[in-house]
């Protein structure tokens, strides 16, 4: 089984107020890192081991 990981593109939906927090530097760090780099996942149906490959964009 293969899968991918994708950003969502539609807003989050809720029915409570959300506070906004500032953005830490490790959290403007791992989106920078999403952002330039494709993530791909393929699972092992045997051994259901997980494997990860990231190549940059």
């Amino acid at each position: 089984m293969d899968a991918c990981a994708l950003k969502p593109m539609m807003p989050f939906v809720t029915r409570n107020k959300l506070e906004r927090t500032p953005a830490t530097e490790d959290n403007r760090r791992m989106v920078e890192f999403m952002d330039s780099h494709n993530f791909s996942f393929a699972v092992d149906a045997k051994t259901n081991n997980i494997m990860c490959t990231v190549t940059e964009k």
